[in-house]
């Protein structure tokens, strides 16, 4: 048993010390626009659809949006 004490010892391992170390707390990000908005419009919309769930009323606005600059292409 002493030798597996020994082992233990010089291997570098801590078991207190390691449960005592506070957590890392991951930043959050601040609602509204992704950060890779670059790309295909239709991607940067689908995926913000999905992470922040808007209102029915801010999808409809985004749709008419794209509306508008289909028909503009027209």
């Amino acid at each position: 048993m002493d030798n597996q004490f020994k082992n233990f010892l010089e291997s570098g391992k801590k078991i207190v010390s390691d449960t005592k170390t506070p957590k890392v707390k991951e930043s959050k990000k601040q609602p509204g626009r992704m950060d890779a908005e670059i790309g295909d419009p239709h991607q940067v919309f689908v995926k913000r659809c999905i992470q922040e769930r808007p209102k029915k009323s801010e999808v409809v606005e985004e749709l008419m949006k794209f509306i508008t600059l289909a028909e503009k292409d027209i």
